[in-house]
């Protein structure tokens, strides 16, 4: 294998903010009236940039906006499993950029591209085959347990033998997508709608059009020629 690069699906490879008001919403039901409404003002204050709550992506948000109100981690993996369904659907409004899907074809006869997600099989790859990118990665693994899967998965796909420099992490949570991939070695590229960049990454932008250019450009280098050393 000429080289790895490992994409995150939620936050990464799409636009928009429909899934997180539609959880938010979701969770805001099992709250009193006057709670429901000053919760929704906060995720929309944050969603909106109006005021950045630090956490790893905007599913973390809206859990940390709801907890002073209703803390029930059964209530909240209810609501994110109705919010999968509904981003199956139409309804659910989302962007795929025109030039992720120009990169993936341009790459796919260059490089293994693989989408690896901790979202269950069941959401990822209908989300996946909706927006019509199931069909440009040679890999798809959902349910990967990340950030503690991140290097196993990637290690599977060398087929036991890693290598780090000649593998790309890009993703939107810092924790899952981009600490474990450094410490491991592997090139990074940080994608947070919100401009929270809470550590060193070797790319960084606000949305996957940002980094493009850095993903093309480090594929390029994994053709060129390696020097010799100078004595």
């Amino acid at each position: 294998m000429h080289g790895l690069i490992l994409f995150d699906l939620d936050g990464t490879l799409y636009q928009g903010d429909a899934p997180f008001r539609f959880y938010a919403k979701t969770i805001a039901r099992h709250m009193a009236s006057e709670d429901q409404h000053r919760y929704l003002d906060q995720v929309e204050s944050h969603l909106n940039g109006r005021e950045r709550l630090v956490a790893g992506d905007n599913w973390e948000a809206v859990v940390q906006l709801a907890e002073p109100y209703l803390a029930d981690d059964d209530l909240w993996q209810q609501a994110f499993v109705e919010t999968r369904i509904f981003m199956n659907g139409e309804q659910c409004e989302l962007e795929v950029p025109d030039a992720l899907r120009q990169l993936l074809r341009e790459l796919r006869s260059k490089i293994t591209l693989a989408c690896v997600s901790n979202s269950p099989p069941e959401a990822a790859i209908p989300l996946l085959q909706r927006l019509d990118l199931y069909c440009l990665f040679d890999q798809v693994t959902p349910s990967a347990n990340k950030p503690n899967g991140l290097i196993q998965h990637a290690r599977e796909l060398w087929n036991g033998q890693l290598v780090p420099e000649r593998t790309l992490s890009v993703g939107d949570n810092y924790r899952n997508d981009i600490a474990p991939a450094l410490e491991a070695g592997f090139a990074t590229a940080h994608i947070s709608p919100r401009g929270y960049f809470p550590g060193p990454s070797i790319a960084r932008g606000y949305a996957l059009d940002d980094v493009i250019p850095f993903i093309r450009s480090w594929v390029t280098r994994l053709s060129e020629p390696q020097r010799p050393a100078e004595m």
